[in-house]
């Protein structure tokens, strides 16, 4: 069930991550980071509910992302097991 809304479900997770890291309202520090673990920890779930194919989307992106506390999200994705 999971192969048909995988795109779906992808890109509401990295839009995510790229809002809570680049929003620059009244959000406290601990509260930014809990989001971008969760949004991190549902996208290696995500990977594992897709057989690896959550990794290999992310392939391009990590490599074109400059922004550090996104690229180390991404690079969780890529390494877990």
């Amino acid at each position: 069930r999971m192969p048909c809304r995988l795109p779906v479900l992808l890109k509401a997770l990295l839009k995510l991550l790229w809002d809570v890291h680049t929003e620059r309202g009244p959000t406290p520090e601990p509260v930014r980071a809990a989001l971008l673990q969760g949004a991190t920890q549902c996208l290696i779930l995500l990977d594992h509910c897709s057989q690896g194919q959550v990794k290999v989307l992310l392939e391009g992106v990590h490599s074109s992302c400059e922004e550090n506390r996104v690229r180390e999200c991404l690079r969780k994705v890529q390494e877990s097991t």
